[in-house]
């Protein structure tokens, strides 16, 4: 079951989370937009852990060397590997939680069935779902400001429409526009075991 969670970003206070003191016990999620910072707040939010392990799903993905299909490609076979994707994810990071690392996980949840998929498998681990929610724009602005070979060349607004419409109200949703990824990880790690739990 995912419950609900808070949604107001600005009432995160920054400067409340302390580098060497974080605990967030359990599996952390940080989703979002391509552009929406998930790869930099990711790490940083895993730095302030004593003992952390920070899972990509990009990286995850890029371990099939053939027969890899694109995440927009039509058809059962991208969803097929969309699910294996996520299955590998949650087991890399009951790995680590099993030795007392603190997963962080990098990785675009579409939709609540997703979510659900994940935190399945993932019992009994706490999960906490953070969504990085800039506008659009803003993540469109990122993209194209990337390396070519780091850009995401398909049309990424039918995927907000997604999340939005599947995931509004669940876990925490932050509009970063307006924050440093330094805040935005200090914001994470003081308050996403009270903000972003999603299953206990």
């Amino acid at each position: 079951m995912v419950a609900a969670g808070g949604t107001d970003a600005h009432e995160a206070d920054a400067h409340g989370a302390d580098a060497d003191s974080p605990h967030a016990p359990g599996c952390l999620i940080v989703s979002g937009l391509p552009g929406a910072g998930k790869t930099t707040v990711s790490r940083l939010v895993a730095a302030r852990f004593p003992r952390s392990a920070r899972i990509d799903g990009d990286d995850v993905a890029n371990m099939i060397v053939n027969g890899r299909v694109r995440v927009d490609h039509p058809g059962e076979e991208s969803k097929r590997q969309l699910r294996l994707r996520a299955r590998n994810i949650c087991v890399l990071a009951g790995s680590f939680a099993e030795d007392g690392f603190t997963p962080v996980i990098d990785h675009v949840v579409p939709d609540r069935r997703t979510l659900a998929f994940m935190v399945d498998r993932l019992r009994p681990l706490p999960v906490m779902f953070v969504v990085l929610a800039p506008p659009l724009e803003v993540c469109r602005r990122r993209n194209l400001a990337r390396h070519v070979r780091e850009r995401v060349d398909f049309d990424f607004g039918p995927l907000d429409r997604s999340m939005r419409d599947e995931l509004d109200g669940v876990g925490w949703w932050l509009d970063t526009a307006d924050m440093t990824p330094e805040a935005t990880a200090a914001a994470i790690a003081a308050h996403a075991r009270r903000r972003a739990l999603v299953a206990t």
